[in-house]
C-alpha cells in the first residue's frame, strides 16, 4: 500500500515539477513588460556568462562593451569584410602625407555622451593608457605604432615603427582603435591607478570601484543587468543620429540561456528577436517566423575558416605524406551535411576566404592545380590515394592489430580534441576520426572543457584539434598567412598548430610591405605553395555566422532578400554587429534600408578598401594596380571625407508577419499553468479518494 501511495506521491511531484517552472518564468516574462516589445530586441548567444564589466581597459568584457558588440564604445573607423568597404565612425577623413604617418580627421558632430566633444586627445590618451596597463583597445599595437600624436583637437597622427614597417599590422591598429573618455578614465586613473582594469564602469548601475556615470560613445549605454540577462538603452541625443540615424529599438536586452533549447524555445515562441547560436535543421522554425540570412543551404553567412590543426612538434606530424594522405581520407561533404547541417561549404588548402569574389583572387590557381588538381585547391576525397600515400611511405600495419604504426615502428595515434559541448564540431571530430580509422590510421574525437582544450593548445600536448581563424580583415590573405603559419607566435595569438618554418615567416613579413596587386601575388603565392608542400594542418570549412532572427516583433533584418549589412551576427567583433539594428522597425511598418550604407561615390559614407590600399601605395612610393575584383571606381584623391546621409531612405520590400504575440505568448503560459494546476488538483484528489 505504501508502494501505491509513493508512486502517487512521484506523480504530483512530477506535475509540480512542470508546474514549478512556469511559476518561475511567469514572474520573469511580466517583468520584462517594462520592455514594451515594440521598443525592445532581446538578443541570446553572444554572452554565456554572468555579465562583469563595461570596462574597455579590461582584458574581457560584457557583450555589446568593445571587442564584441560594440554598441557602447566606437572605432574611429571599422571594416566590413562581406563589402569590402570600410565605415567611417568618429573618424571623418584619412590621409598619408608620407610613407610614416597616417593622418585622421576626427568628426566634428563626434560628442561623449556627457556632451563633451570626443577629441584626438581622448584617441591618443587611449592608446598610451593601453600600452601602459598591456590591456585595452590598442593592446598590442605598440609592435607596429611607434607613436600616436594630437596635433589639435580634431587632428590625430599615427607614426608606424620603422623597424618592423608593417603597413598592414599599422592601419589596422591606427584605423580601428576605439577611443575611451580622457576626462572620465583620468579621474579614475588619480585614484586606482592600473587597478583601472579592474574597474567595472557600470555607471552607478552596480556598486563599483570607482562610482561615476558611464560615458560611451555609442547609440547605448547601459541600463540594467544581473545574472541571466543585461540590458542597454539607447541614447535618443547621439551624435551620429545626424550621419547614422538613430536605431529603432531602444532597449536591447541579452538573455543568457543555461541550455541553447530553453533558448530556442523562446526563439519559437517570440521571446527572442536576434539570436547567434548553433541551431540545427534551422529550416524546420520557418513556421514560426524565425528565419536566416539566405532562405536555403547555406542558410548562414561565412565568418572564418575552420581547421583540423595537426601539432608539428608530434614527429610524426612533420611528415607531409602523413598529412596529404589525412587531406585526402576526410568525407568533406559527410561532415559538412552531418555535422554542420549543410550550413556551410569546404575550404580551399590555400587558406584564401575564396567564398568572397574579392578574395578568391589570391588563389595561385596553377599551383592549385598542380598540387591538388583543383583550381580552387580543395581536396577531392580519395581513401584508396591516401592509403596508397601511406603504404609507400612506410606507414604499415606491422602488428596486425588493425593500425598503422609510422616507419620507425611507433604507433600512430591521433586524437581529435574539440570542447565539449559544441555538439556540431563533436560530431565533426567524430566523422574524421572515422575516416582516419577508414585508412588504418587509429584516431579517435576527443572531447575536453574549454579551459582544458585552451590548456593543450598552449601546452602543444595534443596531436590534432578542430579551431578557427580569425575572420578576414582588409589585407586577407597577408592577415591569415601570418595568424596561421608564423612561428614567432604562439597560441593563443596565432600559430595553434605550433609549425617552425623561418622561411615562411621572412616571407609574410615581407609581404607586409608589398602594396602592389603584382607583388602581392608573388608573395602568397609562395606562401601558397609551402602550404601544399608542407601541409602545416588542413582547411575544413567555413564557420557560419550564426544568424537566426524573428519577424514576430521586428522586420527589416539583413538578408540575401536585404543584402545592406553582411556582419549582422550579435556577437560579431568590435562595432560589427551594431549596424544590423539601423534597418529594423515594429512589425506592421515599412522597413527602410539605411542610404548611408553605401559607397562614397553612390552617395553614401562607406570607404572602398582600394581606396585605402591606393593611398598606401602611394604614400611609399609604389605602383598601385588594384586587384581584378573592384567594388567602385576610386576617385583622384586619398583623403575620404564622408558626408552626412540622405534623410530618405529606401524601402524595403517584405511582407508583414503576423502581430500581436505578445499578448498571445502571456494568455498561452497562464493556461498552460492553469492546467497544470488543475491537474495538480485532480491528482490530490485521487490520492485522497485511494486513501479513503
Amino acid at each position: 500500500m505504501m508502494d501505491k501511495y509513493l508512486a502517487h506521491g512521484v506523480s504530483i511531484l512530477l506535475i509540480l515539477g512542470l508546474v514549478s517552472p512556469m511559476l518561475i518564468i511567469l514572474p520573469i516574462h511580466l517583468a520584462e513588460e517594462q520592455f514594451p516589445r515594440d521598443e525592445t530586441v532581446f538578443v541570446t548567444g553572444a554572452q554565456w556568462t554572468p555579465p562583469s564589466t563595461w570596462n574597455p581597459m579590461a582584458p574581457s568584457q560584457t557583450w555589446g562593451t568593445y571587442t564584441y558588440g560594440g554598441f557602447l564604445y566606437l572605432p574611429l573607423f571599422q571594416y566590413v569584410p562581406g563589402l569590402n568597404l570600410w565605415i567611417p565612425v568618429i573618424g571623418e577623413s584619412f590621409e598619408m602625407p608620407n610613407e610614416y604617418v597616417l593622418r585622421v580627421k576626427i568628426r566634428p558632430e563626434a560628442k561623449w555622451s556627457d556632451g563633451m566633444p570626443i577629441t584626438a586627445y581622448d584617441v591618443e590618451y587611449t592608446f598610451n593608457l593601453s600600452v601602459k596597463l598591456g590591456s585595452g583597445p590598442a593592446a598590442g599595437s605598440e609592435l607596429y605604432v611607434a607613436e600616436v600624436k594630437a596635433k589639435d583637437s580634431s587632428t590625430l597622427e599615427f607614426y608606424i615603427r620603422n623597424d618592423t614597417k608593417n603597413y598592414y599590422m599599422f592601419t589596422l591598429y591606427a584605423l580601428q582603435i576605439a577611443p575611451v573618455p580622457k576626462h572620465i578614465y583620468e579621474m579614475v586613473y588619480q585614484q586606482i591607478g592600473d587597478q583601472i582594469i579592474e574597474w567595472r564602469n557600470c555607471g552607478g548601475v552596480c556598486d563599483d570601484i570607482v562610482n561615476l556615470p558611464q560615458v560611451v560613445s555609442g547609440p547605448y549605454k547601459l541600463y540594467y543587468f544581473d545574472e541571466l540577462r543585461v540590458v542597454y538603452i539607447r541614447l535618443d541625443n547621439w551624435w551620429g543620429k545626424e550621419i547614422f540615424g538613430l536605431p529603432r529599438p531602444r532597449y536591447l536586452v541579452h538573455r543568457i540561456y543555461l541550455s541553447n533549447e530553453q533558448a530556442l524555445l523562446d526563439l519559437m515562441q517570440g521571446n527572442v528577436d536576434w539570436s547567434g547560436i548553433f541551431m540545427p535543421n534551422v529550416w524546420e522554425l520557418a513556421n514560426y517566423g524565425v528565419k536566416t540570412y539566405y532562405s536555403g543551404k547555406p542558410y548562414f553567412r561565412p565568418n572564418q575558416i575552420l581547421v583540423l590543426y595537426l601539432n608539428n612538434q608530434v614527429e610524426y606530424l612533420r611528415d607531409p605524406v602523413l598529412k596529404k594522405a589525412i587531406a585526402y581520407a576526410i568525407e568533406y561533404d559527410e561532415v559538412i551535411t552531418k555535422a554542420w547541417y549543410g550550413y556551410t561549404r569546404q575550404a580551399s588548402m590555400s587558406f584564401v576566404f575564396e567564398i568572397y569574389e574579392q578574395y578568391k583572387v589570391w588563389i595561385n590557381t596553377t599551383l592549385a592545380q598542380q598540387y591538388w588538381g583543383t583550381p580552387d585547391a580543395k581536396v577531392v576525397t580519395n581513401k584508396n590515394y591516401a592509403r596508397q600515400l601511406l603504404d609507400q611511405a612506410g606507414y604499415l600495419d606491422i602488428d596486425g592489430d588493425g593500425y598503422r604504426e609510422t616507419p620507425t615502428g611507433q604507433p600512430l595515434n591521433i586524437s581529435i580534441m574539440v570542447p565539449t559541448g559544441w555538439t556540431d564540431w563533436m560530431i565533426a571530430a567524430d566523422l574524421i576520426a572515422g575516416d582516419l580509422r577508414d585508412i588504418g590510421i587509429n584516431a579517435q574525437s576527443f572531447p575536453v572543457d574549454y579551459g582544458a582544450y585552451w590548456g593543450y593548445i598552449q601546452g602543444a600536448t595534443y596531436t590534432a584539434l578542430i579551431g578557427w581563424l580569425p575572420a578576414p580583415t582588409f589585407s586577407h590573405p597577408w592577415d591569415t598567412y601570418r595568424y596561421f603559419l608564423d612561428s614567432r607566435l604562439s597560441p593563443p595569438t596565432g600559430n595553434w598548430e605550433w609549425y617552425n618554418n623561418t622561411e615562411v615567416s621572412t616571407l609574410i613579413e615581407e609581404a607586409s610591405r608589398a602594396l602592389s596587386f603584382e607583388e602581392r601575388m608573388r608573395y602568397f603565392s609562395q606562401i601558397q605553395e609551402i602550404i601544399y608542400r608542407d601541409i602545416p594542418s588542413i582547411a575544413l570549412a567555413y564557420a557560419p555566422q550564426w544568424y537566426v532572427y524573428s519577424t514576430l516583433y521586428w522586420v527589416g533584418w539583413p538578408s540575401e532578400s536585404n543584402p545592406w549589412w553582411t556582419e549582422v551576427a550579435p556577437y560579431r567583433e568590435y562595432s560589427l554587429a551594431l549596424w544590423t539594428l539601423f534597418s529594423l522597425v515594429p512589425s506592421g511598418e515599412q522597413p527602410i534600408r539605411p542610404a548611408w550604407a553605401a559607397s562614397v561615390d553612390q552617395g553614401g559614407v562607406l570607404i572602398p578598401n582600394d581606396y585605402l590600399l591606393a593611398m598606401l601605395a602611394n604614400a611609399t612610393g609604389q605602383p598601385f594596380i588594384t586587384t581584378p575584383i573592384q567594388t567602385t571606381t576610386p576617385p583622384a584623391t586619398t583623403t575620404f571625407n564622408t558626408m552626412t546621409s540622405p534623410t530618405t531612405t529606401e524601402p524595403i520590400q517584405t511582407t508583414t508577419p503576423p502581430t500581436g504575440g505578445g499578448a498571445t505568448n502571456l494568455l498561452i503560459t497562464l493556461a498552460v499553468v492553469a492546467i497544470a494546476v488543475v491537474a495538480f488538483i485532480i491528482g490530490v484528489r485521487y490520492v485522497v479518494r485511494r486513501k479513503t
